[in-house]
């Protein structure tokens, strides 16, 4: 009997890895229950007591990445990425935040974002470290993954409150994992060369819902500092990969694989998670403009603030709009919908509601 069930499990397995799809049916479906699973091997690794989330609403940008929330796999779908004009505009640290902290001390940048010539096209920044350099959480977030993971190795990624990620890799020891909350600047690890380094470097990366941009346009690594608080990306500043379809159509490659491996060296010990059904995710309408000088629909809730009507800009909401979802295509905060609306707080919004956004 366990003869057969061994080899079931092996002709599962196999069938998973010819479909190339980075994805199993334990991701995507609870994520809160997927937060407390310790992607670490707590004998190996000393975890860090920071707080963990305990209800859907501290999950960064949650809704802005359409319910998502994977801690197994660093990308198992792709997101439109709400541009506005082909803009899309991030503050990095707001007044209540705590402020940016670099990474972690380095000799020199070892590789930098973009194409590599034979070696492909590198998605991140490499910095030369001493071994066992502390590595640090650059803003506030919470851990979405924290394991073994291919040729990254041992890596951390956190997803901020702006809806911004950052990856940190090849690390040798990690101290966090998925579900916790983190401080600007705290504790996640120390650099090693684990998965495909072969120095020791901290393999860095900054992606938007799941796609990956240069970091340099966020971040002065002469001088380790923020360029701008406000980050303005296009179309154009992402490197986009599509991904694969169980039909095993191939993926733009990359020096660095996105394929989890299954027994890394030390093999991590997880804990089960419970299988559920998994939620097909709900397109999302594209915005509608509106001109100024319509009548407001009835299911506007507030007045419209008195206005010169050539320079005031109107949204409709659609089905499964917040406002920081629509703060985010209009480049505005989520206080000044509140303040040029008359809302009284932000879950008085409905579909159909006429709201300014200029």
């Amino acid at each position: 009997m366990r003869t057969f069930f061994t080899l079931l499990c092996c002709c599962l397995s196999s069938l998973l890895l010819a479909q190339g799809l980075d994805v199993t049916e334990f991701s995507q479906l609870k994520a809160l229950q997927d937060s407390t699973v310790s992607q670490t091997d707590n004998g190996q690794f000393q975890i860090a007591p920071y707080p963990e989330i305990s209800e859907v609403y501290q999950i960064p940008a949650y809704d802005l990445y359409d319910r998502y929330w994977d801690v197994a796999h660093l990308r198992s779908r792709q997101l439109e990425i709400p541009f506005s004009n082909d803009r899309i505009m991030l503050i990095l640290v707001q007044a209540a935040n705590h402020p940016f902290a670099f990474p972690c001390s380095y000799d020199e940048v070892s590789q930098r974002y973009g194409q590599n010539g034979k070696q492909g096209f590198h998605p991140g920044v490499d910095l030369k470290v001493v071994h066992q350099t502390l590595v640090r959480n650059c803003f506030d977030g919470v851990v979405r993954m924290a394991r073994y993971y291919g040729d990254y190795g041992w890596m951390v990624v956190v997803r901020h409150y702006n809806g911004l990620e950052t990856l940190y890799a090849h690390l040798d020891k990690l101290c966090v994992k998925p579900g916790q909350m983190l401080k600007a600047g705290e504790v996640i690890g120390q650099t090693g060369k684990s998965g495909n380094a072969k120095d020791y470097i901290l393999h860095f990366e900054t992606r938007f819902m799941n796609e990956f941009f240069d970091p340099n346009l966020m971040i002065d690594f002469e001088n380790e500092t923020l360029n701008k608080n406000t980050l303005v990306l296009t179309s154009e500043d992402f490197h986009l990969v599509t991904v694969e379809e169980k039909t095993g159509v191939t993926q733009t490659p990359t020096p660095i694989s996105e394929k989890p491996v299954t027994k890394p060296e030390p093999k991590p010990k997880t804990e089960t998670v419970v299988k559920t059904e998994k939620p097909e995710p709900q397109p999302q309408p594209k915005p509608q403009a509106v001109a100024p000088k319509e009548t407001p629909s009835a299911a506007s809730t507030s007045p419209t603030p008195k206005t010169d009507p050539a320079t005031a800009e109107y949204y409709v909401v659609q089905k499964g709009d917040n406002l920081y979802r629509i703060s985010v295509k209009f480049h505005t905060t989520v206080d000044n919908l509140l303040k040029i609306n008359n809302l009284p707080n932000a879950d008085r919004i409905t579909e159909g509601q006429r709201l300014r956004v200029k």
